[in-house]
């Protein structure tokens, strides 16, 4: 039978489905800012077999969990929903955190899913709304992380905090020393963001893997000087793990 995974991010809800022989389908994402973003998800929804199961992970605001549970349980009745938590060890993994469930649950999919895949010294970066980064030892335990601005919050909140630029909504093409604010803006939080993930690999362990995942995963790998796997839909392959378990 079908599984549904869907990871409600800050900006977007992805979705996809895995079969009982772990095939997933291609995922799509949806804007929950998006005032009919529930008409978005039932017309989805209403293209799939009937499902055995639905796993859920969010670090959103409460009421678009609930929203999203309660159409579920219009859509079918008998379904069995998994909310993901995140807790102080999944398999062979642990939680570096003294209060585990104080860890966003997107990050424990993470690791979960690094854990699973690509198990020894590793680090997951998620270059979303927020930019996070974790380590594992060979161990399987869990060294910490670092959380800082995604690329969109650093270009707002330059904006909001500096008279006189006007907020653009596309992003410049060019990079390197700059000859138009725009510019500026654009490479600077490029470089920012690719600092970040350079000096944290450099300095605070030792990383034989890297994964990126996220929306902008693909746009900061172009600016990074280290070997690395771009995985997309890595939360929604943990969420799949997590499920598994929880079966």
């Amino acid at each position: 039978m079908t599984t549904i995974l869907v990871d409600i991010g800050n900006t977007r809800i992805k979705l996809c489905t895995v079969s009982h022989d772990g095939t997933f389908s291609q995922s799509q994402a949806i804007i929950h800012k998006n005032k009919d973003y529930l008409k978005d998800i039932q017309h989805v929804w209403s293209l799939l077999p009937s499902p055995s199961t639905i796993a859920i992970s969010s670090v959103t605001a409460t009421h678009i969990l609930l929203e999203i549970v309660a159409l579920v349980k219009k859509n079918w009745l008998n379904i069995k929903v998994v909310i993901a938590k995140s807790s102080s060890c999944f398999s062979k993994l642990t939680n570096a955190y003294p209060k585990p469930e104080t860890l966003g649950v997107d990050r424990w999919l993470g690791l979960i899913a690094l854990q699973h895949y690509y198990a020894g010294n590793s680090c997951i970066v998620d270059c979303g709304t927020a930019i996070t980064i974790d380590c594992l030892n060979k161990n399987g335990q869990h060294l910490g992380g670092l959380i800082s601005p995604g690329l969109g919050i650093m270009k707002q909140s330059l904006f909001k905090g500096t008279e006189g630029l006007v907020f653009a909504q596309q992003d410049a093409t060019d990079i390197g020393l700059a000859s138009s604010t725009e510019s500026a803006i654009y490479t600077g939080i490029l470089y920012a963001a690719a600092g970040l993930i350079e000096k944290a690999l450099a300095r605070l362990c030792v990383c034989d893997t890297l994964i990126l995942t996220g929306g902008d995963a693909a746009l900061l790998a172009k600016h990074l000087d280290l070997n690395l796997m771009i995985e997309p839909d890595f939360i929604l392959k943990g969420l799949s793990l997590y499920c598994k378990k929880e079966k």
